[in-house]
């Protein structure tokens, strides 16, 4: 994610490519890529384009079928695409969701791996309802409560503070406006209701783009010259503009060409060149992103070669469909197919114009079912709360509900959930007489697979929690612009000790407490464990329950990483005044010393 972004920020720089390319690629393919031809590059070739070209031109002398090759494109795809997103985005959590959807790197969204599965959270007429229920009342500020189910309760009340919910008590509220969870609500509506919430901010479409097609003089991406172009201006969804154009390419066309797209030399031989044709067509473009089908084979470095050195092509931002289509069906990617499989009128198929019209319609169609897919994906850090009430809950088997539960519980038991540690505290708080602990885990699959999850990490069971690390590192960002969004996230991930997988040790962990989930540390120091600092003056004054404990829990959480040495720092006076009496640390049992306590 972090590569990624840095390209998004800066898609000129070869660091941030070559920094990609170190988490598409394994270390010792990287390696062999490094050393063979064209690379290495010189000082004078050493840029971001020349990489990508570095790494076509190994590619393309590749068998193409080869597993090492399709990590190749998948590398160059993936590149062009990223530079692409900032003209899509306006703010930073929708595009990092987008490129979480892109699959960067070894890991994978166990909800996306199965959202053919998944029904749609926006065909539930109760889980739509409920959304529009908890979203009138998240803005309104207004205390969300949960009636006693037998303990399950708990994990929907789990559920609602993984997914940022901020005025969820654990006990009754005394404010009427409060908007109450009834008993009869599943699991399952909750946490779908859930992601419909979060789905709301996920804009992923393009407001405008041109989708264009090239018809050339043969298949060979180095010497074919164009015949046709062909391209339409898409705004808000709909065709508004279109180009088209023969080509004289002053090169005769291979018969194989002419049998694919029914265009002879006869049929240029009065057009204008390619060199007259391009300020045209470059106007047309003017500041649009491309959308071209699988141009990352041969449209669109044709388009570079032919336009090379002339006015305006390095201004070019180019987004190409194929990696979307493919990652939403597992059917042919073909444009020819998705059209026919979508119901689009593909006119005349191998026709420049008719192409880019087909791949305007189609492009539609594939952003409509990506929006789906992500309300299907999002909150991929509840799965761990969902499984355990599921578990609470041991409603009626259905086969959507059994698939979340069997991709559930393994996050539930796993090392870097809280649930069962969360559901143990405050079962013990309210006196509750819901099943404990150890029925739970046995509902879940027992204390032996918890012990073999629990015993050595799994970065693929990490993913959730690592998502809600980085959510977490999100919130709060009160930049005007995508860029300084960027930024302001790489500054705080600089703090951080993780290095990948592993823990660098000359580093410092500075984290807030909302992105500690899943990580331990042998020493942990908690700042500012005062009143008014936790939970906050008006929270204390004003007697916030909602909020005063949340701050409880969140201490409790941070507290809980620690394996050596815990460390509750506190001051006597902050900007001149009394800084508290430390309630937090006398309800704990805890005595004061000096300045700190531990």
């Amino acid at each position: 994610m972090i590569a990624a972004l840095r390209i998004v920020r800066n898609p000129d720089d070869p660091v941030a490519v070559e920094a990609f390319a170190r988490c598409v690629l394994s270390p010792h393919f990287l390696q062999e890529v490094m050393a063979s031809p064209p690379f290495p590059l010189t000082a004078e070739r050493r840029d971001a384009g020349d990489f990508l070209a570095a790494v076509r031109a190994l590619a393309r002398r590749r068998p193409a079928q080869d597993p090492d090759t399709k990590k190749l494109w998948r590398l160059v795809f993936q590149v062009e695409n990223l530079r692409a997103l900032a003209r899509s985005h306006h703010a930073l959590a929708p595009l990092v969701d987008e490129i979480l959807s892109q699959s960067v790197g070894p890991y994978r969204n166990p909800l996306e791996e199965r959202h053919d599965e998944l029904t749609d959270p926006a065909d539930s007429p109760e889980a739509v309802r409920l959304a529009e229920r908890l979203g009138a009342a998240i803005a309104g500020e207004r205390d969300i409560v949960i009636e006693p189910q037998e303990g399950l309760e708990i994990a929907l009340r789990g559920m609602l503070i993984a997914a940022g919910v901020r005025h969820a008590p654990s006990s009754p509220t005394s404010r009427a406006s409060a908007t109450s969870i009834a008993s009869s609500t599943c699991p399952l509506t909750l946490f779908k209701a859930l992601q419909l919430l979060h789905a709301r901010d996920l804009e992923t479409a393009l407001e405008r783009y041109v989708t264009f097609d090239l018809e050339t003089t043969d298949g060979d991406v180095a010497t074919c010259g164009v015949v046709e172009i062909g391209a339409v201006r898409v705004v808000q969804g709909e065709i508004v503009d279109r180009f088209h154009s023969l080509v004289q390419p002053y090169q005769p066309i291979s018969s194989r060409a002419s049998a694919i797209h029914g265009y002879t030399d006869h049929d240029v031989g009065d057009a204008r060149s390619f060199a007259q044709v391009w300020p045209e067509f470059r106007a047309f473009v003017g500041d649009d992103v491309l959308i071209a089908h699988n141009g990352q084979h041969f449209d669109i470095p044709v388009l570079r070669r032919l336009a090379a050195g002339r006015a305006g092509v390095d201004g070019l931002v180019f987004y190409d469909t194929l990696p979307l289509a493919r990652s939403l069906s597992r059917d042919s990617a073909k444009l020819e197919d998705l059209a026919l499989r979508f119901g689009i009128d593909a006119g005349r198929a191998h026709h420049a114009l008719d192409d880019a019209v087909t791949l305007a319609r189609v492009y539609r169609e594939l952003e409509r079912r990506r929006g789906i897919r992500a309300r299907k994906a999002v909150l991929v850090n509840l799965l761990d709360y969902l499984g355990l009430a599921l578990a609470l809950e041991q409603g009626t088997p259905s086969g959507e509900r059994d698939l979340l539960f069997t991709l559930a519980k393994f996050h539930t038991l796993g090392r870097y959930s809280d649930a069962l540690e969360f559901y143990g505290v405050e079962r013990a708080r309210a006196g509750s007489a819901a099943p404990p602990v150890d029925d739970v885990i046995r509902r879940l699959g027992g204390q032996a697979l918890m012990t073999r999850l629990r015993a050595e990490p799994d970065p693929a069971q990490r993913y959730p929690a690592a998502v809600a690390r980085l959510r977490a590192l999100l919130e709060g960002d009160a930049s005007t612009t995508l860029s300084d969004s960027i930024d302001r996230l790489l500054e705080r991930v600089a703090l951080s000790t993780s290095d990948g997988i592993e823990v660098s040790p000359d580093r410092v962990n500075l984290l807030t407490l909302h992105s500690t989930k899943g990580l331990e540390f042998s020493r942990v120091y908690i700042v500012g464990v005062e009143d008014y600092q936790i939970p906050g003056y008006r929270e204390s004054t004003e007697n916030r329950q909602a909020e005063i404990q949340e701050a409880r829990r969140l201490v409790y959480v941070g507290m809980t990483r620690a394996r050596e040495r815990l460390v509750l720092t506190r001051v006597e006076r902050r900007f001149g005044m009394e800084a508290g009496g430390s309630a937090f640390l006398e309800e704990m049992g805890l005595q004061v010393q000096g300045a700190a306590a531990e």
